[in-house]
C-alpha cells in the first residue's frame, strides 16, 4: 500500500452563494492511497490527476448552491467525488480529503458580510453601530446635564461640576 499526501498549491475560488456569490479561496489537502506499491511516476501522475479535477467538485458544489461555510464539513463527499473519477484511471486508488481550510482574507471579508447582514437585519443594532460610528466621528457629545444630579454641563468636561459624577458617554 501507498499513501501520497496532496495539496493545492493555488487557492481554489469558489463563489459564496450563500453571499451574493462572493468570491472566496479554499486549500484543500488529503491523501490518496494506492492499493499497491508504485513508481514515483505513478504517483505523480495521480497527484496531478487528482488536483486537476478539485476545481470541477468545487463547481458542482457551487451548481447545487452548498453555503461556502459548509464546503468544510463536506470532506467525505469530495473524497467520493474524487475517488469514483479517479478509478476510471485505476481501481486501485482511494482519496481521502482530510481538510478544505478558507484562507485568512476570505474569513474576513465572509466576516464583515456577515456582520453587514446581522446589522440590516436588526434596527436595533443597526442604531446602536451608528450611534459608535458617530461617537467615533466625534459628532456625538456628551450629555448636556449631568446624568446623576440633573446639573447642566458643558461639552467637554469629564465630571460633574456640581456632584462629581463621571459624564463619560
Amino acid at each position: 500500500m501507498t499513501d501520497v499526501k496532496f495539496g493545492t498549491l493555488a487557492p481554489i475560488r469558489y463563489m459564496a452563494p450563500d453571499f451574493d456569490n462572493t468570491m472566496v479561496s479554499y486549500k484543500v489537502y488529503g491523501t490518496i492511497l494506492i492499493e499497491q506499491d508504485v513508481e514515483d511516476a505513478f504517483k505523480e501522475r495521480i497527484k496531478s490527476e487528482v488536483l486537476s479535477m478539485i476545481p470541477i467538485v468545487f463547481s458542482e458544489f457551487h451548481a447545487r448552491e452548498v453555503k461556502c461555510l459548509e464546503l468544510p464539513a463536506m470532506c467525505s463527499e469530495m473524497s467520493k467525488k474524487l475517488t469514483e473519477r479517479l478509478r476510471e484511471i485505476d481501481r486501485k486508488c482511494n482519496v481521502n480529503v482530510g481538510g478544505v481550510v478558507m484562507d485568512e482574507e476570505s474569513k474576513k471579508i465572509i466576516e464583515e458580510k456577515q456582520r453587514a447582514k446581522i446589522i440590516a437585519d436588526n434596527p436595533a443594532i443597526a442604531q446602536v453601530e451608528q450611534i459608535r460610528a458617530m461617537q467615533a466621528a466625534g459628532s456625538v457629545n456628551r450629555p448636556k446635564f449631568c446624568p446623576n444630579c440633573g446639573t447642566p454641563v458643558g461639552p467637554t468636561g469629564k465630571f460633574c461640576g456640581n456632584c462629581g459624577s463621571p459624564l463619560g458617554v
